[in-house]
């Protein structure tokens, strides 16, 4: 008897998607490395299951129900941290064996796995529902930013008036959403909150904590100290 899929699901027919990747993620030759590791794992030349030899495997289901909503996720969603791969791949989201599976690397910064997660196990749920990759991306993206990046909490960060974020500030924002500080940004910019100019500036900050607690202030004349 086929095993009840969890309420904020709904059945997902797979006699018509065969093994594939969903979302891929990165510049293009680490959306090739992914490619040519995803064919390895077809041809059989390395194996996800059991899990410890190649990668620690999770489930997703604290994801999906953290995102709370009903959409067509696999029956199954796992969550793969591959070890030592030679594959400079970023991170992608695939179908294999009747099972959502999510890629990441092993040793990543714990806000990227955070984002990465979220935003792959929610391509899985959505990846029927659009016809090109860049459209699941954008709403992907959209359903996390709503859920890791509120408007309201991001909005407390930043002003146009802003000219400078020291790099102990970038690593606290970081730290407070969980999420890479160019994730952040990329909010704030489409929130409006930040211009164009000031989104390629802040970019070029690199995170960096102090060893004692800091107090959040947003530098507005340049002085880091």
């Amino acid at each position: 008897m086929a095993r009840k899929p969890p309420k904020n699901q709904l059945p997902l027919d797979f006699t018509v998607h065969g093994n594939r990747i969903i979302m891929n993620l990165g510049s293009p030759p680490q959306q090739a490395a992914a490619e040519e590791l995803f064919e390895g794992l077809l041809k059989g030349q390395w194996q996800l299951e059991p899990a410890g030899e190649f990668a620690d495997i999770s489930f997703a289901q604290e994801v999906i129900d953290s995102l709370a909503l009903r959409l067509p996720y696999p029956e199954e969603v796992r969550i793969a941290q591959l070890k030592s791969t030679d594959s400079n791949f970023e991170a992608f989201s695939a179908l294999f064996h009747q099972k959502g599976w999510i890629f990441l690397r092993a040793g990543a910064d714990t806000y990227e796995i955070n984002y990465y997660r979220h935003l792959l196990t929610a391509s899985l749920g959505l990846q029927g529902l659009y016809t090109t990759e860049a459209s699941l991306q954008l709403r992907a993206e959209q359903l996390v930013f709503d859920l890791l990046l509120p408007a309201t909490e991001v909005e407390s960060f930043f002003r146009a008036d802003i000219v400078k974020i020291p790099a102990f500030l970038a690593a606290d924002i970081a730290s407070h959403f969980h999420v890479p500080f160019p994730v952040v940004l990329r909010r704030a910019l489409q929130l409006a909150l930040i211009s164009d100019v000031q989104y390629q500036n802040f970019m070029a900050v690199r995170p960096e904590s102090h060893t004692k607690p800091r107090d959040l202030f947003v530098a507005q004349d340049g002085d880091n100290s």
